[in-house]
């Protein structure tokens, strides 16, 4: 399922071609892919949970931590969210790259997804989906792809 995710990201959202494409129509070209049926299902529920998570913060107001709290996982959390992804994730909250709203919209991404082997990489195109999907974090996804692409090409600075 995540690499139907990422062809979708990378053939549609990055390179800003509408996303309004009918979903018969994304299935048919995923199906020319080699995707099975299944794989493709599964994805399109995955993004809209992701646009339903974004909808929710025009409901709720973000939350406000203070730059000493520290995220508690519970137990079901920590089946899906590793310690490397939780380190990751802290990591860019105190960077100020993503905000608490993000986070949460994060997590629960992780677990939807069902992966609980989850790479690092992984989860950095996943944070980058998440980030994209949300017009007020334009700067901190271009901040992470930033970081993303200087990684890839050896340029860390």
């Amino acid at each position: 399922m995540f690499e139907v995710i990422i062809y979708l990201f990378e053939s549609y959202m990055q390179l800003d071609q509408s996303v309004d494409v009918d979903a018969e129509e994304i299935t048919e070209e995923l199906l020319g892919e080699g995707f099975s049926d299944d794989e493709i299902s599964k994805a399109l529920a995955w993004l809209d949970n992701l646009t339903t998570l974004h909808e929710k913060k025009v409901k709720y107001p973000t939350l406000q931590a203070r730059d000493s709290s520290y995220r508690i996982y519970n137990d079901m959390e920590k089946m899906h969210v590793n310690c490397e992804a939780q380190g990751y994730i802290s990591y860019l909250e105190q960077a100020k790259i993503i905000n608490t709203h993000s986070r949460e919209i994060v997590i629960e991404s992780i677990i939807s997804l069902e992966m609980p082997d989850l790479s690092l990489q992984n989860l950095k195109w996943l944070i980058l989906m998440v980030l994209f999907n949300d017009p007020e974090s334009s700067d901190a996804f271009l901040q992470l792809e930033s970081m993303l692409l200087d990684f890839q090409d050896g340029l860390i600075h």
